[in-house]
């Protein structure tokens, strides 16, 4: 039913247009159902009244959204650290239409936009989307997404500890043109934002280029 009153033409459907589109006997028993939920928060009534003052609680329609696809919530870079946008509550750039169940979670899952190579090796490119579970720690040799004093990158995380200096913080690229960043631990802007979980890429295809007539890219080598 929520559906139902989502898709009414940019208006809330009518308890009766309701009726009809659930195959119901009377308009009294589509208002039992929006009772119902009403209820448990599903929808709410507007200002106005009439048989058009019901609409989707905003909070719950974004839970429905979350429970069949993932929040791309900002980029993260795969070389140098890029300035960070993650976890500032901002809208979604866009949605990945996938079921975080997809990963095996169901729960604090979000998408990254990839931006560089350094983990080429992994199997993470430019342009992919690096999904994300959200947690605070991961263990030695995990991917994860971690901002070092407010800039993003997406690393292999290694942590050793020691005595004299102090434990240090080794996030690993997957390129050989790439050195890994050493990091004391004790460093508070340290922060690891998820742990990666899976990677979604999008069929590119290639670019064909067309050379005008007489070009040089046209033209045949002339005979020697």
């Amino acid at each position: 039913m929520l559906h139902l009153i989502l898709e009414g033409q940019g208006r809330p459907a009518t308890v009766r247009e309701l009726a009809d589109q659930l195959g119901l006997s009377s308009p009294a028993s589509a208002h039992r159902h929006l009772k119902n939920l009403s209820e448990e928060g599903w929808i709410i009534q507007v200002a106005g009244g009439g048989s058009r003052s019901w609409a989707p609680n905003p909070s719950m329609v974004n839970r429905v959204e979350t429970d069949k696809s993932i929040p791309v919530v900002g980029r993260i870079a795969a070389g140098i650290p890029i300035e960070s946008c993650l976890d500032q509550g901002q809208s979604p750039d866009e949605w990945l239409e996938m079921a975080p169940t997809a990963f095996g979670q169901k729960n604090d899952v979000v998408a990254l936009l990839v931006e560089g190579e350094s983990m080429r090796d992994a199997g993470i490119h430019s342009g992919d989307h690096a999904v994300i579970r959200r947690q605070s720690h991961a263990e030695n040799g995990e991917i994860a997404a971690v901002t070092i004093e407010g800039e993003g990158t997406l690393k292999r995380w290694r942590m050793t500890s020691g005595k004299g200096e102090g434990s240090k913080v080794f996030l690993e690229s997957a390129h050989p043109d790439f050195p890994p960043l050493e990091l004391k631990a004790e460093m508070g802007e340290i922060q690891i934002f998820g742990k990666l979980i899976g990677v979604v890429r999008r069929f590119r295809r290639p670019q064909t280029r067309v050379s005008e007539p007489g070009s040089s890219s046209s033209q045949q080598p002339e005979s020697q």
